[in-house]
């Protein structure tokens, strides 16, 4: 038996490589991060993001209410879509690691910055870096857990395992 074909608008129609992960986070793909605050309930915040050596980089302002629930909490939760066309999406769940601050951007706080500025706001990216620089901020990684599988794709149709399994 072959497999089905679809129209190319309906997208791959499957999970995603891992170089095409790469491709789809090093666009201007902001991140959704998921904490469990103080309460005990979800608290999800809109972030820029870097994907590198297999691990997400955000750099948050220092009162981020998020780093409070990530230092009393560090497992997270990551989503990442294009809320149109053929629904690129990836989520994983992780552990975040605060790496530096909060302190000024310098060294590789400030390169990462520098790549984010650019990729988010183009050729006005450099002003808004370096009129926000000397603001207090950390660098935190985002490393997918080793227990937890990403789950990604690139389609409109429904994956085979919700038109075949029976529901859980």
């Amino acid at each position: 038996m072959s497999e089905k074909q679809y129209p190319d608008w309906m997208g791959k129609m499957r999970g995603l490589t891992p170089e095409e992960v790469a491709e789809f986070l090093a666009g201007p793909i902001v991140a959704r991060i998921a904490t469990i605050d103080e309460n005990g309930f979800p608290y999800v915040t809109p972030v820029w993001q870097e994907w590198k050596d297999g691990a997400m980089y955000i750099i948050p302002r220092e009162k981020t209410v998020f780093v409070r629930h990530i230092k009393a909490n560090p497992k997270v939760a990551i989503s990442c879509a294009l809320d149109n066309g053929t629904y690129t999406r990836l989520l994983y769940r992780g552990i975040a690691e605060i790496l530096s601050g909060p302190a000024p951007m310098e060294g590789e706080t400030l390169e990462i910055a520098r790549r984010m500025s650019l990729r988010y706001l183009g050729e006005h990216g450099p002003e808004y870096l370096t009129a926000s620089q000397d603001r207090p901020r950390y660098l935190v990684r985002v490393a997918p857990s080793p227990d937890h599988k990403f789950i990604t794709w690139d389609g409109v149709e429904w994956a085979e395992k919700y038109l075949n399994e029976p529901a859980k």
